[in-house]
């Protein structure tokens, strides 16, 4: 696979590499490793110039791979004056996902009091508590979470944290982020730098891969 933003500067060249779940990978690197890149591909709006970025064995960008795929990026986009409450039910309508247990999730999550607050009276924390809510709503086999905890409560990081082991038991996670702080000592921890052909074994309950 080759891909970037500008020809004279690519970000990956030659890279072939596959995460097959459930496993839980740790995908670290330096600044300009390609860590957001790494994102953008999984999510399916970055093409490739050349080779194939595959979700479940289909093509990212292919519509069939969105319902089994989730993303969470690490800048959040919400509506000022839009409720909490109602960016979740927003992302169940999208996903066909019923919001009783989202709105649990949130509320699991220590958001509970602010719910009906607008996303603009939001703290950093409660947005990214919000976000990573919003985007990780229903069923999927594969989740990639772009520095997950950052600006969140240990509350809010703890209840994160016992989500996440409960998925890779089933699903496949990838945590994009400098340093896992020894939150998931289990992790596999995978170095951008060194990303050439890095494959986990388990079963196919999920996969992410490039070639």
């Amino acid at each position: 696979m080759f891909a970037g933003y500008s020809a004279e500067r690519p970000v990956y060249e030659n890279v072939s590499f596959s995460f097959i779940g459930p496993a839980l990978i740790h995908l670290k690197g330096k600044n300009g490793s390609g860590k957001s890149t790494f994102v953008e591909l999984a999510s399916g709006y970055l093409s490739p110039w050349a080779g194939t970025v595959l979700v479940n064995g289909a093509s990212a960008d292919d519509p069939g791979s969105r319902s089994r795929r989730r993303v969470c990026r690490s800048d959040a986009s919400l509506f000022a004056q839009m409720t909490a409450r109602d960016h979740i039910v927003f992302a169940c309508i999208a996903r066909d996902v019923d919001p009783g247990p989202e709105i649990l999730r949130a509320t699991r999550l220590g958001m509970e009091p602010w719910l009906g607050e607008n996303a603009g009276n939001l703290s950093t924390g409660n947005v990214r508590k919000l976000w990573y809510v919003m985007n990780t709503v229903g069923q999927f086999d594969c989740v990639v979470l772009d520095e997950p905890f950052n600006g969140t409560d240990t509350e809010g990081m703890a209840y994160m944290v016992e989500e996440i082991r409960r998925w890779a038991e089933f699903k496949l996670v990838v945590i994009v982020t400098h340093s896992l702080q020894d939150l998931f000592l289990e992790a596999v921890t995978v170095r951008l730098e060194d990303l050439k052909s890095q494959p986990v074994d388990g079963l196919d309950a999920g996969s992410l891969g490039a070639k």
